[in-house]
């Protein structure tokens, strides 16, 4: 069997960069030395497809074949490190303005787009397996508390749990149900506030805002939405939450109009189970999407329709998290799995063996279903993910570090997963798992995003007033033609009715 290691490898550091490929070998191992929680990023692999007006993948997808697993193309994938930036730019914004590129150091790169008023956002998803964890196991929650160069801890946290309580009627919550929720909220403490509690079933959601910018959040709603069995039952489903919250303009150019509010998107989900179900998740999903835009507060999508299935509210949203057990699979034999994973846990924390470890992760991800999905735009269009460097989260035998040993044998997968949209303007600061927690037959995963809280760029006052103008001034034209139609539709003369008749 496979076992999990205790020497886990925590999240290397990477650049800020969307796609998977990265600097030059000097370049990454100069970056690869500073710790996620003080300037540096991981890599956010964002896999491009053409998509129809559903977003919904064509048949001109330019993604390569693998034994029916697509890779996204080298050329549709978009470099945005801090080097190409610079590149680009003699005068760089933030902390490195004024300073020649060339005399530039690794902080500067580093924290090359960032703003004293960006937000930090935390978020876990951990499937319980129907038992309560121990409150050893959800220790890594605290490390929210104190996140960041300034260590004042992220601004929201997302809890999530799948797998909470056994699938059946009940009348009152179950036990596990309030002990994680519980948990949740000791593990935080009086510093964060909960601002938006729920279940669907076994699904537990639990959104935290931290209690010195309560007053900068607008607005909260929740949805849920069912995925199980008929569309009815609660054993898979989707749970989320609608967040408006003051935007942070200060640092805005004079000439700018910005919006005063920033949107955003909570979400965590369950989806269909089983290798072949893969199509199936991508069906939960465009529910999902469709069904919460249906229950959207108003005022959140202004310009949605029946036929948008989803995107209207994708595209208006400012932030987007979306977590969970996904449940997508490896289209890989368990032997070829199995034998990878080993090979990474045994080259762990030996050095000079980081890129051969990289080298075997990515042999496995290049059959991961969910990066399949994206690429090829059949679900998550515009999604992005940090570099995974962590060993598969599923699935275990509880309370050890091997992977399936009963007759199922299971093959290891990702199945625990944090998306995140847009991409621009959003930073990964760490994602990762924890292979301490060993109670469930899941790895609890969470990650941390340093995003951008200026409020979306609106048209100039001037533009959108030409614009309304000349929408106005079309209007009427309209109306004038319709009437002068009318006008000019006169009923036929007597003599002609004659002729008629006489014909």
């Amino acid at each position: 069997t496979v076992s999990l290691k205790e020497s886990h490898n925590k999240t290397a550091s990477g650049t800020v960069s969307i796609s998977q490929s990265s600097l030059d070998e000097k370049e990454s191992g100069s970056l690869g030395n500073q710790t996620p929680e003080e300037k540096d990023t991981q890599e956010c692999s964002v896999p491009t497809a053409a998509t129809d007006s559903q977003g919904r993948g064509t048949d001109d997808s330019s993604t390569a074949n693998n034994d029916s697993v697509h890779d996204p193309p080298v050329e549709t994938l978009v470099e945005q490190t801090p080097l190409n930036t610079l590149q680009n730019q003699t005068e760089p914004k933030g902390k490195g303005k004024g300073v020649s590129v060339d005399k530039l150091g690794e902080n500067d790169l580093a924290t090359f787009e960032d703003e004293d008023t960006d937000m930090h956002v935390s978020v876990v998803t951990w499937n319980l397996a129907e038992e309560s964890p121990t409150e050893e196991g959800t220790a890594f929650i605290k490390r929210f508390r104190k996140f960041g160069r300034d260590k004042k801890g992220s601004d929201f946290v997302l809890i999530s749990g799948q797998e909470c309580e056994n699938i059946k009627p009940r009348r009152t919550e179950g036990r596990r149900s309030r002990e994680y929720r519980r948990l949740m909220i000791k593990m935080l403490g009086s510093k964060y506030v909960p601002i938006a509690m729920h279940m669907l079933g076994g699904i537990q959601f639990g959104l935290f805002c931290k209690r010195s910018i309560l007053e900068d959040v607008e607005h909260v709603s929740v949805a849920d939405v069912t995925c199980g069995i008929g569309n009815v039952f609660h054993n898979k489903g989707a749970i989320g939450a609608f967040v408006k919250v003051r935007a942070r303009n200060q640092n805005t150019e004079p000439d700018e109009n910005r919006a005063g509010s920033l949107k955003m998107l909570f979400v965590t989900a369950h989806m269909a189970a089983h290798v072949k179900h893969f199509e199936a998740r991508d069906a939960d999903f465009w529910r999902i999407v469709t069904e919460l835009e249906a229950q959207a507060p108003r005022g959140f999508v202004p310009h949605r329709s029946e036929d948008s299935g989803g995107l209207a509210m994708l595209n208006v949203m400012d932030r987007i998290f979306f977590c969970g057990d996904l449940n997508y699979r490896l289209d890989l034999p368990r032997e070829f799995a199995e034998h990878h994973v080993a090979e990474i846990l045994r080259l762990q924390g030996k050095k000079g063996k980081e890129e051969q470890i990289d080298l075997l992760r990515e042999s496995l991800l290049r059959h991961d279903q969910l990066k399949s999905t994206i690429s090829d735009g059949r679900a998550f269009p515009s999604f992005a993910e940090g570099k995974i460097n962590f060993a598969p989260t599923f699935k275990f035998d509880k309370e050890t570090d091997d992977y399936d040993t009963s007759h199922k044998q299971r093959i290891p997968a990702w199945t625990d997963r944090i998306l995140f949209r847009p991409a621009l303007g959003a930073r990964v600061l760490e994602y990762s798992s924890v292979v301490d927690a060993r109670h469930s037959d899941h790895r609890p995963v969470h990650g941390t995003f340093r995003i951008n809280a200026m409020g979306r760029l609106l048209p100039k006052k001037r533009e959108l007033a030409k614009t309304r103008r000349k929408k106005k001034a079309t209007e009427e034209l309209g109306v004038r033609r319709k009437k002068s139609a009318k006008k000019t539709k006169r009923q036929r003369p007597a003599t002609a009715k004659l002729e008629d008749e006489i014909v």
